[in-house]
């Protein structure tokens, strides 16, 4: 296992090369792809037009129009000496057109229930995340239910049943929009452009993996239940929901770093 060739810096950058999940010190360097993931995944058609006002130029929709919601649980993280935290991925199947053609889903935002994780992927990956108080997947008479929510109110809310042994879905690449704005210039990007997922370190071993049914629904908020991220959550609750795909629960232990992540050309 070899360490980064450069050092890693991020703000604030007067203490040194910053530690995160792609710089560890050297001596915990063993401990780099540690982690236990399970995670539920669900889906729903929803309309295609709606699905299509949120991607970015030079992405559109690609196959059938659904919007995904991915819950997981991060446990015995080694960058994290052995804490964890929850997150909610949002997925819409699109193509990136640019130089090159690539296939996946978009992210327009993800929530994550610890600020190390959200910093260090805002600014080292590109990912739109948020925080979000993410609930960790509750056992429920013979099912799961789980739930997000900001400050006590209760945005998200996701329930799955009738689960049986079932194969996973093989993994697509993660597509997102990163932007930074220039200080002082307000409306100007210091940074702006896409950038994928891409394999990394030793794939995840996998350890079950289920199949059920399964629903979600956000809930509209007004500006006083959450003045930063209201326009975010009002526009998944718009979207309409129908024809539920399979519930999928995956465990798996490992995994890669992240280091992987490319800029879209």
């Amino acid at each position: 296992m070899t360490s980064r060739l450069s050092p890693m810096f991020r703000m604030p950058i007067c203490f040194g090369p910053a530690p995160g999940p792609r710089n560890l010190p050297h001596d915990r360097e063993d401990q780099r792809y540690l982690k236990d993931t399970t995670t539920l995944s669900l889906s729903a058609r929803s309309d295609p037009s709606l699905l299509a006002a949120m991607l970015p130029a030079s992405f559109t929709l690609s196959g059938e129009p659904r919007i995904g919601v991915t819950f997981m649980m991060f446990r015995n993280i080694g960058w994290l000496a052995g804490r964890g935290y929850n997150i909610v991925v949002i997925g819409i199947p699109a193509r990136w057109d640019g130089k090159e053609t690539r296939e996946g889903h978009f992210v327009p935002v993800v929530w994550e229930s610890m600020a190390d994780p959200i910093i260090t992927g805002r600014e080292e990956l590109g990912w739109s995340k948020i925080y979000a108080d993410v609930a960790d997947l509750e056992a429920d008479g013979g099912g799961w239910r789980t739930h997000a929510e900001w400050e006590g109110f209760r945005f998200l809310e996701a329930e799955a049943t009738d689960f049986s042994p079932g194969e996973p879905d093989p993994p697509k690449p993660m597509m997102f929009s990163k932007y930074m704005p220039r200080t002082g210039e307000w409306g100007t990007a210091d940074v702006s452009y896409a950038t994928i997922t891409a394999p990394d370190g030793p794939p995840p071993r996998p350890v079950s993996s289920e199949i059920g049914t399964g629903r979600f629904a956000f809930r509209a908020a007004r500006w006083e239940d959450m003045p930063t991220q209201y326009p975010i959550v009002n526009t998944l609750a718009a979207l309409p929901l129908d024809d539920f795909g399979p519930a999928r629960l995956v465990r798996t232990s490992g995994g890669g770093d992240g280091s992987g992540q490319m800029i879209l050309r």
